[in-house]
């Protein structure tokens, strides 16, 4: 069966040529793609590490000098850190509210990126000596609120029994700096400090937004004199206040929460200004900025750069083009074979009038177009490999593995098998019905 194959698609070498440079061409595109879809989806369906549901942040401001219901400083007898927290206790009072934290550039999905450089005390300082890590500023509340959970699914409580706070780290981090031991109960330096900071939790890997990666990272805990110096150093109505309410609430219904407060949202000077709701935070971070429009090709490119942050519109604009690319592969494939069908229609009669049967025809023809396709594996094999050699396709994100070949590979051929056999499959049928007569006449 397959040496007559051969010997048919070599004494038809002059068209299967074109056919196959076009099929070479479409599956390397196609690899392309599939591979750029993997990597997004993977990111995307990754655990965030924390759950937005039912939270807002609460912009905060100070009553400007000219306001009438400013207070001058001779008359405020409490320092920022006590307004913060007054604010917030006023606001975690009310029935609809589940609890508030404050943080300092820290709130998901708010650009917040601060960075500060942490050494094990105990541990491998490896990494800790090449690069500094993104860290989260946050009141103990946060865990509740965000619904930050520890590595193994239970709720984190940033303090031991004396009292004292010290700090959170990713799991990552703790795989960095102890390996396969536990991190909790052990003790860090940050830089620009000598003193030993205790490892009070390790959460799950938490990840900025939906498609970006984790990475190591750490949450310092502000309570106490840790919270004054925050608040001394970026101001309390730099603070984000970050709310979780009991149920999710409409527009229109969080105005009526907060006309209800009234002057309860107002603690000296520190007032609420207004709000978000954290979905909306997070659509405006993943929005891709409408000023900038990037061709079609320069998008791929920017795909594959490493660590490239994915706005929403440009995913969609992804998603787009590998749209229109299936189609225009899907036509230009199918109607490709259907043509070479068709104009064989008296090979497939003659073969129907010696005596073959149905099926077996069918199946030849199939088996024609999909050893075609075969061979050009070992030329798309060739320039995957080159791809990775060169370091284009994004290995930052996912890694290039075995199951990821694996995938797009597959992915890549099963839908080129589909449309071979969807563009042979019509004419053949049709072919198989030419009268004897009819076919002789062809041949």
């Amino acid at each position: 069966m397959f040496k007559r194959l051969y010997k048919t698609i070599w004494q038809q070498r002059r068209a299967n040529g074109w056919i196959f440079a076009e099929l070479l061409i479409v599956a390397g595109v196609l690899w392309v793609l599939t591979d750029i879809f993997l990597v997004d989806y993977r990111t995307y369906t990754a655990p965030l590490g924390y759950d937005i549901t039912n939270t807002y942040r609460f912009k905060l401001a100070t009553l400007p000098p000219k306001s009438p219901e400013y207070i001058v400083p001779e008359e405020v007898f409490t320092s920022q850190t006590e307004d913060l927290l007054k604010l917030m206790q006023q606001i975690r009072l009310e029935p609809d509210v589940e609890e508030v934290c404050a943080t300092y550039y820290s709130c998901p999905y708010s650009f917040g990126n601060s960075w500060h450089g942490i050494r094990p005390v105990d541990g491998d300082t490896t990494l800790s000596t090449e690069r500094a890590f993104q860290v989260r500023r946050v009141t103990p509340e946060y865990f509740t609120v965000f619904r930050v959970k520890d590595k193994n699914g239970r709720q984190i409580v940033p303090q031991n029994e004396t009292g004292h706070v010290g700090i959170v780290i990713s799991h990552e981090m703790e795989e960095a700096f102890y390996k396969n031991g536990s991190g909790k109960g052990r003790r860090v330096i940050l830089s620009n400090n000598d003193r030993e900071i205790p490892v009070m939790d390790v959460c799950r890997n938490v990840r900025p937004s939906d498609y970006e990666k984790s990475d190591p990272c750490f949450y310092e805990i502000m309570e106490s004199d840790n919270l004054i110096k925050n608040v001394d150093q970026f101001g309390a109505a730099s603070a984000e206040l970050c709310v979780r309410m009991k149920q999710e609430k409409s527009p229109v219904e969080m105005n009526l929460f907060l006309e209800r407060m009234g002057e309860r949202l107002k603690v000296n000077n520190l007032y609420v200004n207004g709000y978000i709701s954290l979905k909306a935070q997070r659509k405006d971070y993943l929005r891709y900025p409408e000023n900038e429009i990037k061709m079609k090709v320069a998008l791929i490119v920017a795909s594959y750069r490493r660590g490239f942050r994915f706005p929403e519109n440009e995913i969609k604009m992804k998603v787009a083009l590998i749209v229109f690319v299936l189609v225009n592969v899907f036509f230009g494939i199918i109607g490709t074979f259907w043509i070479r069908t068709q104009k064989r229609r008296g090979e497939i009669g003659l073969q129907i009038t010696m005596g073959s049967t149905r099926w077996g025809v069918f199946r030849y023809m199939n088996l024609e177009g999909l050893v075609l396709l075969l061979f050009t594996l070992p030329f798309v094999v060739l320039f995957a490999a080159t791809l990775i050699y060169l370091d284009i396709p994004d290995m930052y994100r996912l890694p290039m593995t075995p199951w990821r070949l694996l995938v797009t590979f597959g992915i890549t051929y099963l839908i080129l098998a589909a449309m071979i056999c969807l563009g042979i499959s019509f004419p053949a049928r049709k072919a198989m019905e030419v009268s004897p007569a009819e076919a002789l006449h062809y041949e």
